[in-house]
């Protein structure tokens, strides 16, 4: 089967796990109708693994394992900035 680009909304919170298809590549993460999303290419008929992702708000502290950075949103006309890192585990 071909990889295919999905896109999942994320939760307003500062960390927490998604379930994308196994060996999934984060692309970018970014503001859609005012809601933080991530976009990721994966075989969709690959199981499902979790995937643990942070938002963090500017001048907030950010986790001590921040992770791969994926992108910032703009949300409410840029009045909060949020920056999305993908925590990898070991």
């Amino acid at each position: 089967m071909p990889y295919t680009i999905h896109k999942q909304t994320l939760q307003p919170m500062d960390v927490q796990e998604i379930m994308v298809p196994e060996g999934a590549e984060m692309l970018s993460a970014r503001e859609q109708f005012d809601h933080v999303c991530v976009w990721y290419r994966c075989n969709p008929t690959n199981r499902l693994q979790p995937r643990r992702l942070a938002i963090v708000g500017t001048g907030n502290p950010a986790p001590d394992e921040s992770g791969r950075f994926l992108g910032t949103a703009a949300l409410h006309g840029g009045q909060l900035m949020f920056h999305v890192f993908e925590q990898v585990r070991d």
